[in-house]
């Protein structure tokens, strides 16, 4: 009887203990994913205008203003579903300047800068638009469509 009360019990601390993934997913094959803000002669633009991204994926969104007056990005309901590690902002050298962690919802860009977002999704998600919210941007075309698969 005693061996049986063992068994049950190591039994039930082997069920009962979490199991960690080898190595930091986040961090892991990241794939960096270019994303041009601007304005050409049809208007305001996010390039390219879809994104597919895959659940568990760790990807570098490099978000590169190309015009001579700040854009945002917001990801709307995609932040719900993603893990956000980090925004890197670097100058004009290549040396970092900041490293934002936590929740972010948007994140507004200057002139001919370049934002870095870090993230991994873990929910999916259908297609829902990414948009500037800056006025008068997404009336002139500045939206894109975004899937999580």
């Amino acid at each position: 009887m005693k061996i049986l009360y063992m068994t049950a019990s190591l039994l039930a601390a082997a069920v009962a203990s979490p199991v960690f993934a080898e190595g930091d997913l986040s961090r892991a094959n990241v794939i960096e994913v270019a994303m041009e803000l601007g304005q050409n002669e049809t208007g305001m633009f996010i390039s390219p205008n879809s994104y597919v991204f895959e659940t568990g994926q760790a990807y570098n969104l490099v978000i590169t203003n190309t015009d001579e007056f700040k854009h945002e990005l917001a990801l709307n309901e995609m932040v719900e579903r993603i893990f956000t590690r980090k925004i890197e902002i670097s100058d004009s050298e290549g040396n970092l300047v900041a490293e934002i962690k936590g929740s972010i919802y948007e994140v507004e860009v200057g002139p001919g800068q370049t934002v870095q977002w870090f993230f991994v999704p873990v929910q999916t998600m259908e297609t829902i638009e990414i948009t500037c919210e800056l006025p008068g941007h997404y009336e002139s075309g500045m939206m894109a469509t975004a899937t999580i698969n």
